[in-house]
């Protein structure tokens, strides 16, 4: 059974595959929507030796099942950065969680795919490979698995997973049969949350925008108490304040300061240009009353800046160091 409702036309499409798969699939959308859990339900079903008499669930009970829960499946192979949770549902927060250092799948992780691809099937059926997320093979990495796209061996089923596809080499893209996953509907996502036990659902939907997987993950406690704690400091922050919220907040994480940094100025931009606030739902009072203190072209220009700065979080000289210039310049929009 599909665990994620909202995906359930997508997966009617890849039922209707079954028969015909390519050599190459690749499911891509927004991170935190369910392409994982869907591509390993896929990578099931084709496995299973004695699925249900209609064809669209696996049986969960032969071998081929068994060995997939328990990781050990000698036809199924499964490459992702070293850094990612397998407990995380679709791994969305792992650039928070991890180090740089495990971020990529490697060449080395690649040619054990092409080594994982030359051999025959153990159970007589098809060899299968899961990618995720493909956008972080790095350079080397990517142009290998390109060999193994143009020149498939014969009953293979590559599946790779996208969170962000444009940053896929063209050359990849035009030899895989591409799936898109869309965003479920406000209410739908809230139901499930809802379900899952959270709380505040519409507070952390909005925080992951509008992807419930993500949405789950941001309703830890402890998150979102960092997260207020450092967002209510910038409610009434001037220049004078930025040393001291900075070494409040130094032992905190940079990435995720600058992400909630980034959602914050977006409403800002936002409030100026749509009037309403997308991300910080929770703070919508606070918002509105400084959105009309700041320029819009400064707001703008900051954005680039935090932008530039996400880019290169994971390995900061100093974090204190860091923060204290980016609240400097955020103060400054207010004076």
């Amino acid at each position: 059974m599909n665990p994620h409702t909202w995906n359930e036309t997508v997966w009617q499409r890849l039922l209707q595959l079954r028969g015909k798969l390519p050599h190459a699939l690749l499911l891509h959308g927004r991170a935190g929507i369910g392409k994982l859990a869907l591509a390993e339900q896929l990578a099931q079903l084709v496995l299973c030796e004695n699925p249900q008499a209609d064809g669209h669930e696996a049986c969960g009970a032969c071998p081929s099942c068994h060995w997939l829960r328990q990781g050990s499946h000698p036809d199924f192979l499964k490459l992702q950065p070293a850094a990612l949770d397998e407990n995380d549902p679709d791994a969305e927060l792992a650039e928070r969680k991890s180090p740089a250092a495990g971020q990529h799948i490697s060449v080395a992780q690649v040619r054990e795919l092409t080594r994982f691809v030359q051999l025959s099937a153990h159970r007589g059926g098809l060899r299968i490979a899961l990618i995720h997320p493909a956008e972080t093979m790095n350079a080397v990495a990517a142009n290998a698995l390109l060999k193994t796209l143009e020149e498939p061996p014969p009953n293979i089923l590559l599946i790779l997973v996208s969170h962000q596809s444009s940053r896929l080499l063209p050359t990849i893209l035009s030899r895989c049969h591409q799936i898109r996953f869309t965003l479920p509907g406000t209410d739908a996502a809230q139901s499930w949350l809802i379900q899952q036990g959270v709380r505040e659902a519409a507070v952390c939907l909005a925080q992951a925008g509008g992807a419930p997987l993500l949405a789950s993950q941001l309703a830890d406690a402890d998150y979102q108490a960092r997260r207020r704690g450092f967002l209510s400091g910038l409610v009434k922050m001037n220049s004078a304040d930025t040393l001291r919220i900075a070494e409040h907040h130094a032992k905190q994480p940079l990435p995720d300061m600058v992400h909630w940094l980034q959602l914050w100025v977006h409403d800002l931009v936002s409030l100026h240009l749509a009037g309403r606030v997308f991300y910080q739902v929770d703070y919508q009072q606070e918002l509105r009353g400084m959105a009309g203190r700041a320029n819009l072209f400064g707001l703008l220009d900051f954005q680039r800046r935090l932008q530039a700065a996400r880019a290169s979080v994971q390995h900061p000289l100093a974090t204190q160091m860091v923060l204290e210039d980016l609240l400097l310049e955020y103060a400054g929009l207010f004076e």
